[in-house]
């Protein structure tokens, strides 16, 4: 067997990846500000807290210059990865920051349940005095929540003639309330 002398024409076998020193971040900084920026911005971020997160990925990257292989690629994708959690942890506190006593305030209290059943009494009692159409139109319009039209369709009556018919009946009710002893209806015993 012959061997062939390598030429000099020839690139001799790499034996070892040549190691590269790490770019210093003052270098590569001025590079990626632009890169940096438009993060910033496509996850509209407010402007006082680019410095809090910029900052943050510098620390970051202090500590792990050493072991990271791809520098710039690195800390492009670690200010989106802060940029995501600044809007999670936005939306967290929101949340939260919503005060229990703050909102209850806010709700309205719902009557007890013997005030509620008294005020059914009185309009119950009210109503008793009223004519049975008069009686059928306040029940389909208010107790059931029908419309003006399907109330019409019900009853029989004209379109038109529904809406007065129950303005009509309301003001009955209450002038007969004002009319009674002490202007508030009956009570029960």
């Amino acid at each position: 067997m012959t061997s062939t002398p390598p030429t000099p024409s020839s690139p001799p076998a790499p034996s070892s990846p040549p190691s590269r020193p790490a770019p210093r971040l003052e270098e590569l900084w001025p590079l990626l500000r632009s890169r940096l920026r438009l993060i910033l911005r496509s996850y509209r971020i407010p402007y006082p807290d680019t410095e809090d997160l910029l900052q943050d990925v510098l620390m970051v990257a202090f500590c792990k210059w050493e072991t990271v292989h791809a520098h710039d690629s690195w800390l492009l994708g670690t200010l989106r990865r802060k940029c995501w959690l600044y809007w999670k942890r936005r939306r967290n506190n929101l949340l939260q920051a919503v005060d229990t006593e703050m909102l209850e305030s806010l709700s309205e209290p719902l009557p007890p349940v013997q005030e509620q059943a008294e005020r059914i009494w009185d309009l119950e009692t009210l109503a008793g005095s009223l004519c049975r159409r008069h009686r059928a139109v306040l029940w389909l319009r208010y107790g059931l929540g029908l419309s003006t039209d399907e109330v019409a369709d019900r009853t029989g009556y004209n379109h038109s003639s529904i809406r007065k018919l129950t303005c009509r009946t309301v003001a009955r009710l209450q002038r007969e309330l004002v009319a009674r002893p002490g202007g508030a209806g009956p009570k029960p015993a």
